[in-house]
């Protein structure tokens, strides 16, 4: 019986043995690594957000958080002031800061066994793992930071506090990132800062409420640039106001104003409606409805074209176009154009503006629509519909993501000689018309000036508040990029020519130079180009 029961024991002891260093040595392993003097090694980060010219407009950087087991800690006094001077640089925290933290109690009134008293760099953390305080021990952690700061702000977004992103790619392309990979995208880093800065310059001159702007690639849709400001720095991104975290060259619609009127003109020249030569007579006033509609400034009656129409920007050339196709038709290739619907953009929050219906508009519908009023459109809509408008006719998905290879042709809108005709207008307006701001020597500049004004939203009428814009691209001859530059509420004038134009011809004139387009105006163009001020 004895020699059964120390068989027994054995048996026992042995199973337990097996137990501990089997099935059970993982566990130990952590718990002996968790007690190791050695700092842990922080875990895979998330992944960074990279421009197309390789620059980090996000990372992740290695971090240790410096925890506290309060109950552990013997004389906090002396605890905080060795901590002050080992973290204090790196986190601003003094001694009587961090003794609130390591003497933190829990809800019972006992010293507690968690508290972070502050994170620091890895160097730091080799200084505080030197110190050897029982009670303090490291934590391997990520920092996420915004190394140009303001730069793409709203483009980018934020990675909160506890991992969750709040717009832009960070929260678009959150599972990628948080999977430890890299994010490419089309942005470039000297084209976005040179929008930045022209529209902080359009800020100081014209006291906007706020500006936009956007470069878009023509072939394919890619997104160069793309800017709001005032924007924010997402490294403090808790002091950014709730308004200047919008991306609203997404988010928000706006009446396009004379910026629509080519689309007009499109759909008019597509459908036979009516030919280049088309001659109308055109006062500086028509009655639609129950509204009359004025040209932007009187002038005696006028035989004009096509041409001469967009070049001055007639709202009563552009209605009589309008009234030559009819409503149904001109609805038909707004939506074709790609408005009131989506972009399809690989971002989140995009809004589809408004374009109503053709049975839902009324008698005066077919004076304000042709003329960029009574729709809306975001200015991500607004570029989309200009690429297919001069590219020859189709249509392009805008991308702020890097895609391989050459992208298939989106849906045609219009045909190329169509295309080529209101692209060669466009070249007229800033040659002779009202874009002549926008003129860049040796290049043949085509665009169009916007001045629309604001519906007042508590009595549903026009006020007299103005966006104004301009939308440019180059060369005209064969066109590799388009700018537009947005102003809410300017304080000095309203006309779009002064007070977008001149940006958009300096970020579309970087732009040209930074990619090496060459130039393409001959000397006759040059001259045309040399036009001033009138």
């Amino acid at each position: 019986m004895v020699l059964a029961g120390i068989i027994l024991i054995g048996l026992l002891l042995g199973g337990r043995a097996v137990q501990l260093s089997v099935m059970e040595g993982g566990v130990h392993q952590a718990l002996a690594a968790e007690q190791s003097s050695e700092p842990p090694v922080a875990a895979v980060g998330r992944g960074d957000i990279l421009t197309s010219d390789g620059r980090k407009l996000a990372t992740s950087l290695d971090r240790y958080e410096v925890v506290a087991t309060p109950y552990l800690i013997d004389k906090p006094d002396e605890v905080a002031e060795a901590l002050a001077g080992t973290i204090g640089p790196d986190t601003g925290l003094e001694a009587e800061d961090i003794k609130s933290k390591i003497t933190e109690r829990n809800a019972s009134g006992s010293l507690g066994g968690y508290s972070i008293v502050g994170t620091v760099d890895p160097q730091t953390a080799e200084k505080v793992k030197s110190l050897g305080i029982n009670g303090i021990d490291l934590s391997p952690t990520a920092e996420r930071v915004y190394p140009d700061g303001m730069l793409a702000s709203q483009l980018v977004g934020y990675l909160g506090e506890y991992g969750s992103p709040f717009g832009g790619l960070e929260a678009r392309y959150d599972g990628s990132l948080g999977s430890g990979e890299d994010v490419s995208v089309t942005i470039d880093a000297a084209v976005q800062q040179e929008l930045e800065g022209q529209l902080r310059n359009v800020m100081e001159k014209h006291r906007p409420k706020t500006a936009m702007g956007l470069v878009m690639r023509v072939e394919d849709g890619a997104i160069i640039a793309l800017a709001n400001t005032p924007g924010y720095d997402n490294n403090n991104f808790s002091e950014a106001k709730p308004e200047t975290q919008r991306n609203r060259v997404l988010t928000d619609p706006y009446e396009p104003g004379s910026t629509f009127k080519p689309f007009t003109m499109a759909a008019a020249l597509e459908e036979n409606a009516i030919t280049p030569e088309s001659a109308f007579t055109i006062p500086d006033r028509i009655q639609v409805a129950d509204r009359m509609i004025h040209d932007s400034e009187p002038h005696a009656t006028e035989i004009m074209t096509p041409h001469t129409i967009l070049e001055k920007s007639s709202n009563v050339g552009t209605i009589q176009v309008a009234q030559q196709l009819g409503g149904a038709g001109l609805e038909e290739y707004i939506r074709r154009f790609g408005f009131g619907e989506p972009t399809g953009i690989d971002l989140w929050g995009e809004d589809p503006g408004i374009v109503p219906a053709y049975e839902d508009w009324s008698g005066s519908s077919i004076g304000n629509i042709p003329i960029g009023q009574g729709i809306t459109s975001t200015p991500l809509q607004l570029v989309t519909g200009y690429a297919a408008l001069i590219n020859g006719g189709t249509r392009v998905t805008p991308h702020v993501l890097e895609q391989e290879g050459k992208q298939e042709p989106g849906r045609r809108v219009i045909s190329r000689k169509t295309s080529d005709i209101v692209r060669g207008m466009l070249q007229n307006v800033v040659a002779n018309g009202s874009g002549h701001l926008a003129q860049i020597p040796g290049y043949t500049v085509g665009g169009k000036t916007g001045t629309s004004q604001k519906v007042d939203p508590e009595t549903g009428a026009y006020a007299y508040r103005h966006i104004s814009s301009f939308i440019g691209f180059a060369p005209a001859s064969d066109p590799k990029y388009l700018t537009l530059i947005i102003a809410d509420e300017p304080q000095t004038t309203f006309w779009g020519e002064v007070v977008a134009a001149p940006a958009a011809k300096k970020v579309l004139k970087f732009t040209l130079g930074y990619f090496n387009v060459p130039p393409d105006a001959t000397e006759t163009e040059n001259d045309l180009n040399d036009v001033g001020v009138r």
